[in-house]
């Protein structure tokens, strides 16, 4: 697609735009974001990492459910920006890292991937759903959420991207629940144990 953004387009866009996407200021983020959560479920997860977490909206969200969170960005500024705005979360650790590479090396019981995987080529997003597998505790989960509307900045059609995505996932997960809406879609795929 023409006009895709790669990882020095997001480092500007975070420059110019604290909050690009209205995270803080929009009532359709703040329901997706509930959507999300209500996909996590109640129970409390321990190790939980959350992709492309931005300037860390979603990532303060996500702490209520969370023993220990790691949250990843790509741009050293939405990682600042985050780090400012949960300056208290002593249950967090930010790293800056670029994806499918950069995946931290510990098992987790939680893996949020939100509005990303569409921003890969596909040879990337395969290989990271194969890292996320192997990041994947027992019993835990990943819930995947990507919007299905095209975008001119995509590398790759969203919808296709998502349902690739949790197609590869689904190779040795659980897939448990898949939520289409208007806009989006999130699935929830869960590891546990084969034979």
């Amino acid at each position: 697609m023409a006009g895709r953004i790669d990882i020095d387009g997001f480092e500007d866009l975070f420059r110019s735009n604290p909050d690009p996407w209205e995270y803080e200021s929009s009532p359709f983020e703040a329901h997706k974001r509930k959507i999300l959560l209500n996909h996590i479920g109640l129970r409390c997860r321990g190790r939980v990492l959350e992709l492309a977490c931005a300037n860390g909206v979603t990532t303060q969200a996500l702490l209520r459910c969370a023993l220990r969170l790691t949250a990843l960005d790509s741009s050293t500024t939405a990682i600042a920006q985050a780090r400012a705005r949960l300056t208290d979360a002593d249950r967090l650790r930010l790293i800056h890292g670029e994806l499918p590479y950069g995946m931290p090396k510990q098992q987790f019981d939680l893996i949020v991937v939100s509005e990303i995987v569409y921003y890969l080529h596909r040879s990337a997003y395969t290989f990271l759903a194969r890292e996320l597998l192997k990041r994947l505790a027992l019993g835990g989960r990943v819930v995947v959420l990507h919007h299905h509307v095209n975008f001119t900045d995509a590398t790759v059609r969203p919808e296709q991207a998502h349902c690739d995505f949790v197609r590869l996932l689904g190779k040795r997960l659980l897939l448990v629940r898949s939520t289409r809406t208007a806009r989006y879609s999130v699935s929830v795929l869960v590891a546990v144990r084969h034979g």
